[in-house]
């Protein structure tokens, strides 16, 4: 396996760490605090230098379920992202007592993304 897609999977997983800290502890906390906005903004910036190191790494997009199932997962995290400054700027205690529940649905469907990802490259390699 190329030693640049080795890099696109450790930065995935760590996007996975930081991605999931951020959603857990909004969860947790019932309550979305500023601090968990910049770790999702870092769990996100590495997801995005991590498809682009596969992308380079493949040689060009291969339109596959895993492939499809993961560019619509980060169009929901970046969404999601966007969502957690606008709740937070505007200060309704609404959204930011409430938005945990959109977190835990959009890491949901990361989730689903990061295990076929998983899975896909495992039989690859046995």
């Amino acid at each position: 396996m190329p030693a640049i897609i080795l890099w696109g999977i450790a930065l995935f997983t760590i996007a996975l760490v930081f991605y999931s800290v951020s959603v857990w502890a909004g969860w947790f906390s019932k309550r979305l605090k500023p601090w968990h906005i910049y770790v999702f903004l870092i769990g996100l910036f590495t997801d995005y230098l991590a498809t682009v190191l596969t992308y380079i790494g493949i040689g060009g997009i291969v339109f596959t379920w895993h492939a499809i199932l993961g560019f619509i997962s980060i169009a929901l995290m970046t969404i999601h992202v966007i969502l957690a400054m606008l709740a937070y700027r505007n200060k309704s205690d609404r959204s930011i007592t409430n938005f945990h529940r959109i977190s835990v649905m959009v890491w949901s469907i990361w989730m689903i993304s990061y295990v076929s990802g998983f899975f896909s490259g495992v039989a690859k390699v046995v």
